[in-house]
């Protein structure tokens, strides 16, 4: 008996076996279950007559017919058209294995691998790899490749400090760290000689208001806070005697950012403000399916990357470009405890996300942020 797990393979390993001359008694299909795994493997057993072997009852036939007839193209062509579905069926059966085992696969691939590493969901890699080669007219070769190509892919600021003016709203979710953001980059304009002022908008927590107190004491900015929506308007016209103005708003959950009150009302028409949506690069993209929701009901135009010291998979930004897809204006590594704060630049992404060593472990030894 022969066991194999298609048809073609049983004959060719009873033609290596037994030679042309054998005679094949019975087949017939087996499943049998995997000793250590929870799934089975489909098979096949031949029972062969050996050349030379006595004569066997029941039907037989040879592995290979020998031609006797003039008709005897007709067998051989009919077994070329066995092999044909066999081996068809073999890499139907393979590519359905490769498909459960999708990312086991992509993470051999020179490419694709250390983008699975680094964060990057098994779909937004194949996404990512076949415009890449629309684009190149090829497969990226490697990695290097590939940054190149998503470096002309990703959208960002580009402009550094110096082309960082006028009027900025920052809105997030709780503990994104969007306050760090703000402080962050107030210190650094007023350091580049800038005359920078920090507005609360309707802050809920008072402890908010006298970390913004500190803090423009330390940094040499103005601050200002707002407590009801209608005095909004009322400060707009101070904003012209400042080269930037930082608003934060409260969290997108807080019941004064409800949509059609009087900060959304104000805020969402408002063209001469840029909007950054900030983000906090340690959360799982799966989890924040609300961003987009903000992105449209707020009209953002900015995204903006908090808490890069924090996660060690940095390249699920990727994800999140993928249903955010807006350009990247600031990105913070704990900017208020040593960390960075840089404006967002293209070629600074694509090397963070398709990085050329192994990124390092995150700093996990910080309070929570606001």
């Amino acid at each position: 008996m022969i066991a194999a797990p298609s048809l073609q393979t049983a004959h060719r390993r009873i033609r290596e076996r037994f030679g042309d001359d054998a005679v094949i008694l019975s087949t017939r299909s087996v499943t049998r279950r995997h000793e250590l795994g929870l799934g089975q493997d489909r098979g096949v057993e031949v029972t062969v007559q050996p050349p030379g072997s006595g004569p066997s009852r029941g039907r037989s036939w040879q592995a290979r017919p020998v031609a006797v007839s003039d008709a005897a193209g007709i067998p051989d062509e009919l077994m070329r058209e066995i092999d044909r579905i066999e081996t068809l069926v073999e890499r139907v059966a393979a590519d359905y294995e490769r498909g459960r085992n999708d990312e086991a696969w992509l993470s051999r691939d020179a490419v694709a691998g250390p983008l699975l590493a680094c964060g990057v969901s098994t779909a937004v890699v194949r996404r990512l790899l076949a415009r890449c080669a629309a684009t190149l007219g090829h497969a990226p070769r490697d990695a290097g490749e590939f940054r190149g190509w998503l470096t002309t892919q990703l959208r960002a600021s580009n402009c550094g400090w110096d082309g960082f003016y006028g009027c900025h709203c920052f809105l997030g979710d709780s503990g994104c760290g969007r306050s760090d953001l703000v402080l962050a980059a107030a210190s650094r304009l007023q350091a580049l000689g800038r005359k920078t002022l920090v507005m609360a908008a309707l802050p809920s927590d008072p402890g908010h208001v006298h970390r913004l107190q500190e803090a423009a004491g330390v940094g040499g900015y103005d601050a200002a806070v707002v407590n009801e929506a209608r005095h909004l308007t009322e400060a707009e016209p101070h904003f012209a005697g400042y080269d930037a103005v930082l608003v934060e708003l409260p969290r997108l959950d807080d019941p004064a950012m409800a949509l059609g009150g009087a900060l959304h009302a104000w805020l969402a028409p408002h063209t001469g403000f840029h909007r950054h949506l900030v983000v906090a690069a340690d959360r799982d993209p799966a989890d924040q399916s609300d961003l987009p929701g903000a992105v449209r009901d707020w009209n953002c135009d900015w995204v903006a990357f908090s808490r890069l010291d924090r996660t060690t998979r940095p390249g699920k930004l990727l994800d999140l470009l993928e249903t955010v897809p807006l350009a990247v204006s600031l990105v913070g590594r704990d900017p208020l405890h040593g960390g960075d704060l840089a404006v967002g630049a293209s070629a600074a992404l694509a090397a963070l996300m398709v990085p050329t060593a192994a990124p390092a472990a995150g700093r996990l030894d910080r309070g929570v942020l606001r």
